[in-house]
């Protein structure tokens, strides 16, 4: 496939991949349930094939994290204690791989600066985790597990935009903040107070960092290619 070709095809499914999400977050709002399922199971396998198609190097590890994000995501939906648990496991895995990813691609990481920067959003994290701590279960563990890994992504974003602010640290920064507010409001949601604002919520910050950070594995790596 040539250039042209390449880009209209990586156009079209960046297109294709927010109107499955504003798609999703309509019928979530009016409770299509014949369309909900299908339309919210397809956004992370259009991200895979965008993925696919505008890398040069196709990153196996950025592959495997998308795909824990797809198995926490659908057992998130199936109401068993096992279902939610197995979800919550997924999660971690999916977290923990693109924590290794965002180590990889920062050259010099400021490990005090670093470790500040994440305790805020763990000190958050761990209250919401309080509040909700009889209804998780054997998914406690896990969940702060979670917290840990996601507070120190935060950190590590927060911190390299700040010493670096360049494209690649910009879209990085983005999506680490979202993903970090978009669990915050899982939480709420989930196992404290469920409102649709909060739901409407998770769905866009989820499709918006997820496409900022496929837009930073492919930045970094056209700048590996210079």
């Amino acid at each position: 496939m040539d250039s042209q070709g390449r880009n209209t095809v990586i156009n079209g499914l960046s297109v294709l991949y927010f109107a499955i999400i504003i798609l999703y977050s309509i019928c979530v709002y009016f409770d299509y349930q014949s369309f909900k399922f299908g339309l919210g199971f397809v956004r992370i396998p259009i991200l895979m094939v965008l993925y696919f198609y505008a890398s040069k190097e196709r990153n196996y590890i950025y592959f495997l994290a998308l795909l824990f994000y797809q198995i926490a995501s659908v057992l998130f939906n199936v109401n068993t204690d096992i279902a939610l648990l197995c979800a919550v496991l997924a999660s971690v895995v999916f977290r923990f791989l693109m924590v290794v990813l965002v180590y990889k691609a920062i050259d010099d990481i400021k490990w005090q600066n670093t470790i500040m920067t994440s305790l805020p959003f763990l000190i958050i994290y761990l209250y919401l985790i309080d509040l909700v701590k009889d209804s998780l279960g054997d998914g406690y563990i896990p969940w702060i597990v979670n917290g840990f890994l996601t507070a120190f992504l935060g950190g590590l974003a927060v911190t390299n935009y700040v010493f670096k602010d360049d494209r690649k640290s910009f879209w990085l920064v983005i999506s680490a903040l979202l993903f970090v507010v978009q669990i915050g409001l899982f939480f709420m949601n989930k196992f404290y107070l469920k409102q649709q604002i909060f739901l409407q919520l998770i769905i866009l910050f989820y499709g918006i960092s997820h496409f900022t950070f496929y837009k930073f594995m492919i930045i970094k790596e056209e700048e590996g290619n210079e």
